[in-house]
């Protein structure tokens, strides 16, 4: 077959690159010709002819700020390109990813035009709410889903009314044009995703749960004890890195290391070292060997997630390394965690309870559910098993 793979970025930027990456090379591998398009970035580890310029919309004025705020909500350089690629390469199927805001929703018009299979791979709920993550001012917000679009400025949910303003319209469009009618086929990460897409109106005949693909990675789990829990991901809000830091100062003879990069991360120093945080460490971005070894040695993995997580990539590289994971009780992270590890989200006495009977707990009680967890992953997140559910759901649209 003949596939496009769309996504904004083409470098390692969060979850939704790790996914389109093993996309592409599980296709191309098993024999499938594979063309992409996205957005030209200084960091991007490949590229073609038929990318568009670069966007940034951080420090646009006057009228550029307008210019870039309609383009955000219908780009027509990326429509024209896209067509362009789209006529030259004739895929048998177009596989999107994320495309919102610097692609925008113009690429839809293309493959409805054209007659062309597709298929979006759903990494948050842009296609249900002008919110990606339903996540504004410190709590969960499903209000403006569905018809109610317009409580999107009303409760800023951007946290920024130009940034709100924007978001509406653009949902207001993506409903007038019938957009998510023109996909012929959804990927959930989870089965949280896809019940809460239907609960908001898509299809549920369009929609199919299909694990997110997991690396084999060498990482083992350490005997070796490094006396720390460890939470490593983008330092945002919703991640309840907050809580985190409350939880921290109910057990202050345990070591806690916080790895990664993201809004927060200015937040967080200045709480470490107003509140004297002595038992927090905050070691900026890792990746490879770093992490990897990070990772091998900690005693217990953290995730305090206060949004409705997706999936939780780190959850599952923790367990791939045969690590326990303490995660919140909220969207797709009890689909992989037991019970007796999940605490209630926003409570960071249940957190850090959790965290110490864990921390506490026999290595051979740790051993053993580690070994538990490395199967999990290794079976359910299987890269052969992604392919054959994402060629078969190729193959049922293209028919």
């Amino acid at each position: 077959m003949k596939i496009v793979l769309v996504n904004k970025y083409w470098y390692m930027r969060g979850g939704s690159e790790r996914v389109v990456f093993a996309t592409k090379k599980l296709l191309e591998s098993a024999g499938h010709k594979v063309e992409i398009f996205g957005l030209k970035h200084p960091e991007n580890i490949i590229e073609n002819n038929y990318f568009i310029d670069h966007i940034s919309y951080s420090g646009a004025k006057g009228l550029n700020k307008l210019r870039m705020a309609c383009k955000s909500i219908y780009n027509k350089d990326a429509k024209n390109k896209f067509e362009k690629l789209l006529i030259d390469f004739k895929p048998d199927v177009v596989h999107f990813h994320n495309i919102y805001h610097q692609l925008s929703f113009s690429l839809l018009d293309v493959v409805r035009q054209r007659n062309i299979p597709s298929v979006m791979t759903l990494h948050d709920y842009k296609m249900i709410s002008p919110n990606y993550n339903m996540f504004h001012h410190g709590k969960i917000d499903e209000t403006c889903c569905g018809k109610k679009y317009y409580k999107c400025i009303l409760n800023n949910c951007m946290e920024n009314m130009g940034e709100s303003i924007v978001a509406t319209l653009e949902a207001c469009m993506r409903k007038w044009k019938k957009y998510s009618d023109v996909i012929d086929a959804y990927i959930a990460p989870s089965e949280f995703v896809r019940e809460k897409h239907i609960a908001h109106g898509i299809n549920k005949a369009h929609i199919s749960t299909v694990a997110n693909p997991v690396d084999e990675v060498d990482i083992s789990s350490s005997e070796k004890d490094g006396g720390y829990v460890l939470f490593f991901g983008r330092l945002s809000a919703e991640k309840g890195l907050d809580v985190l830091l409350d939880a921290s100062k109910q057990i202050p003879d345990i070591l806690i290391k916080i790895v990664g990069t993201g809004p927060m991360e200015s937040i967080l120093k200045s709480r470490i070292r107003d509140e004297q945080l002595n038992n927090v460490e905050l070691l900026g971005f890792k990746q490879d060997k770093d992490l990897d070894k990070l990772i091998s040695h900690a005693q217990l993995v953290v995730a305090p997630s206060v949004w409705y997580e997706v999936l939780g990539l780190s959850i599952l590289e923790a367990k791939l390394a045969g690590k326990v994971v303490v995660g919140s009780e909220i969207g797709a992270i009890p689909e992989s965690l037991p019970s007796e590890l999940l605490c209630k989200p926003s409570d960071s006495g249940d957190l850090a309870q959790k965290m110490q009977t864990w921390y506490g707990a026999p290595f051979e009680k740790i051993n053993s559910l580690g070994k538990q967890f490395r199967k999990e992953v290794q079976e359910k997140h299987n890269p052969k098993k992604y392919l054959d559910e994402i060629l078969s759901t190729y193959e049922r649209i293209s028919k």
